[in-house]
């Protein structure tokens, strides 16, 4: 569950729970007051009827006494009968108001007054009061409360959902935006600034982390400035080594069938061709990085240059015990930069051959198919050797990163310096294809790429 819902879910629940706590406090409060006040009226009920009996008496008016009851029965249902009794020696009179109910409680009150010039003349009074409709009278004021308390309850709690959607929003907002502006500058995006204005703990984070993303930037700047640099610094020089490696070759005389020479001046030749193609993928990268590099697009025969890549590895393989098979025979020409694909090619069957052990095998296979009302072209390399874990492919195309398998050593001389795969990656996707691959340890690997049939009007495009 996010950040976001979850403050969401605490603030409205806590604000529900608050509420209904309150309500139903309220709720009691009132319902032990109105019961406190129901039990005042009725003592106020007993002692204004002790009043008016006693007047009544002093003025010898039983039909006052009488009068009184009733109204009282009138304004206050829940006395629901009295008996008077009015007692003069050995005499006595009774007048009944109401009837005791058949079913229900009844809480009975009685009192006698006596006339204080005649203690012989007395009056005694029982009033019945009902429970239950105090009772019921207690819950229908319960009930209009408890509507009150739940609409009040109901609009408290869609405007606290509200005001907490709002107050989680301003915190976790900026915070998803950091999260997505760092997966910029994951995926190599220097530069990227959050704008946020706020002079709280977030606004102080949001300014340390667009400082931190320049500060990539200007490093990164920096990187591709010096691996720049660097490589044009090393391609004359190189340039130059070769020249006269040639030179001295055409010019060593009698030395030239001498076979330690010979070994030393191959040496010399292959490593200075390891450094300049080390070079030029450092250029590659830079090209990359910077989104300039650029594929004439044409009309491509994928077959002929397969062949003569294969060609070209052929010595290596024979001399690594591995067999190159080549699968490919009559299939369509594709869009694309003839030299760039011979550069993938050559990347993915180099890689291949170093990963692949003695009498292992090498194919390389290509199958049409439509997608999206485009014709593509699938080509792959598979090797037997070792292959890869997940952990290895996840980063498998990232530039100078290597799988562990590589650290084990590798059959060749060369290990590489990770630059291929993220170069043979970008070259595909600026042809409006993909590469992929397929791999688990023991079982080797699978790398393929797809690039869109040739048809008309190909001729000549420009991708950059």
């Amino acid at each position: 569950m996010r950040i976001r819902t979850r403050l969401i879910l605490t603030i409205t629940g806590l604000l529900v729970v608050s509420m209904l706590s309150l309500g139903y406090g309220i709720l009691f409060v009132q319902r032990t007051q109105e019961r406190k006040d129901m039990e005042k009226s009725a003592k106020i009920i007993e002692n204004s009827v002790q009043r008016v009996a006693l007047d009544a008496m002093l003025q010898k008016d039983d039909l006052q006494l009488v009068s009184y009851v009733n109204f009282l029965k009138a304004q206050y249902p829940a006395l629901s009968y009295a008996r008077i009794t009015w007692l003069k020696g050995d005499r006595s009179r009774s007048v009944n108001l109401g009837e005791p109910p058949a079913s229900g409680r009844v809480s009975e009150r009685s009192l006698e007054v006596a006339d204080p010039a005649d203690l012989s003349r007395r009056v005694g009074i029982q009033l019945g009061i009902s429970t239950d409709v105090i009772e019921a009278a207690i819950r229908d004021n319960q009930r209009r409360l408890k509507k009150i308390v739940l609409t009040i309850w109901l609009a408290t709690s869609t405007l606290w959902f509200f005001v907490a959607y709002w107050l989680a929003w301003s915190i976790t907002e900026p915070m998803s935006s950091l999260g997505r502006v760092a997966g910029e500058i994951g995926a190599g995006r220097f530069g990227r600034r959050l704008e946020w204005q706020s002079e709280d703990e977030i606004g102080d984070l949001v300014k340390v982390f667009n400082h931190m993303s320049e500060r990539l930037a200007e490093l990164d700047d920096a990187k591709r400035s010096f691996i720049s640099s660097v490589t044009h610094e090393f391609r004359s020089p190189l340039g130059a080594i070769e020249s006269f490696i040639a030179l001295i070759q055409s010019k060593a005389g009698k030395y030239s069938d001498c076979a330690e020479h010979k070994e030393y001046m191959n040496r010399i030749q292959s490593n200075v061709q390891r450094l300049g193609q080390f070079v030029n993928d450092l250029l590659d990268v830079a090209q990359i990085e910077k989104g300039k590099m650029e594929c004439v697009l044409g009309d491509v025969r994928l077959a002929e240059t397969v062949a003569e890549v294969c060609k070209f590895f052929e010595a290596k393989a024979q001399g690594q015990g591995v067999a190159i098979v080549n699968r490919i025979a009559a299939i369509p020409a594709v869009q694309a930069d003839a030299g760039r694909i011979r550069q993938v090619l050559v990347n993915l069957i180099a890689n291949a051959l170093k990963f692949t052990p003695r009498n292992g095998q090498v194919d390389i296979s290509a199958e049409q198919f439509r997608e999206g009302g485009q014709r593509w072209l699938e080509v792959s390399v598979r090797d037997n050797g070792r292959g890869m874990d997940a952990r290895d492919l996840q980063r498998l195309f990232e530039a100078f990163s290597q799988g562990r398998n590589v650290a084990e050593g590798v059959y060749g001389a060369s290990k590489g310096t990770g630059l291929g795969l993220y170069i043979c990656k970008s070259i595909i996707e600026q042809h409006g294809g993909r590469l992929e691959v397929q791999s688990a340890p023991g079982q080797g690997s699978r790398f393929a790429f797809y690039l869109k049939v040739a048809g008309h009007g190909a001729e000549g495009a420009l991708v950059s």
